[in-house]
């Protein structure tokens, strides 16, 4: 009885292992472009230089993420109202913030790592689970939200960036206009540079 209930484990195990396997097989692209940017996050943390941290990570945030559908979905209703010049200013405005929120955050390392925790598919996507790690201890989790080839919302710890940020400028929007939500903005883009 104790060889088959082991045997039986064992085939659990090496059923899930493989079931791993697949899946980040299955999501190798996904998974390749999430890696790419956190070796990027690595160098930007190996960087004493503000410039040189936006140097690097400019292009890495327009390759992974759907700012235009972030820009969207943040801006809710609103949106729909807007001239095309103003929906470029915006993402343009956005990518900025971004860039200067991950150099901000990512500019001392101390052997950190980011590690890959598994996949989960969900509507039209993928969702890439990570962590990044300092030596033995999880600092935190990181899960990408992929909708097509770019991501479109990351949840830190459980925390969803994309209901925070829509959350905050749905309200700035509906009590001072959208005008102020674009001065905002660009105020706390200058705020993060200015804490270099």
């Amino acid at each position: 009885m104790q060889i088959t209930y082991s045997l039986v484990v064992v085939w659990i195990l090496c059923f899930l292992a493989g079931s791993i396997e697949a899946s980040e097989s299955q999501y190798h692209f996904e998974i390749k472009k999430v890696d790419e940017f956190h070796e990027a996050l690595i160098q930007v943390m190996q960087s004493p230089n503000a410039t040189e941290r936006e140097k690097l990570l400019f292009p890495k945030v327009k390759a992974l993420y759907d700012v235009v559908s972030i820009s969207r979905i943040s801006v809710g209703r609103a949106w729909r109202s807007l001239a095309d010049s103003q929906k470029d200013e915006f993402v343009a405005l956005l990518t900025e913030l971004i860039v200067a929120t991950y150099s901000d955050r990512f500019r001392e390392y101390d052997e950190q790592y980011f590690e890959l925790l598994g996949t989960e598919p969900i509507n039209k996507g993928v969702i890439i689970k990570t962590s990044i790690n300092k030596r033995n201890d999880q600092l935190a989790t990181l899960n990408y939200y992929f909708r097509g080839d770019q991501v479109f919302n990351v949840v830190a710890n459980g925390i969803s960036d994309l209901s925070l940020r829509r959350s905050e400028y749905g309200s700035i929007i509906k009590e001072q206009g959208y005008d102020q939500l674009v001065k905002e903005i660009k105020n706390k883009t200058n705020e993060i540079k200015a804490s270099y």
